[in-house]
């Protein structure tokens, strides 16, 4: 990849990581039903994971 291509995925995972955590929070404060620590849970992991593998990436455009 080049580095143009690292920084556009680095953005886009931080993007997708704000916007899974945004919708694992938000869908369980809407939904009707009782609070579910499973899909907020399901939710964080996946977020950090998209925030993790962006900050990798920006780390190899910075070497």
């Amino acid at each position: 990849m080049t580095q143009r291509q690292r920084e556009s995925v680095a953005k886009y995972l931080y993007d997708a990581s704000k916007i899974v955590l945004a919708t694992a929070v938000v869908g369980n404060l809407v939904a009707r039903g009782p609070f579910d620590v499973i899909v907020l849970g399901a939710g964080a992991v996946t977020a950090v994971s998209c925030f993790g593998w962006a900050y990798t990436l920006e780390g190899e455009i910075s070497d």
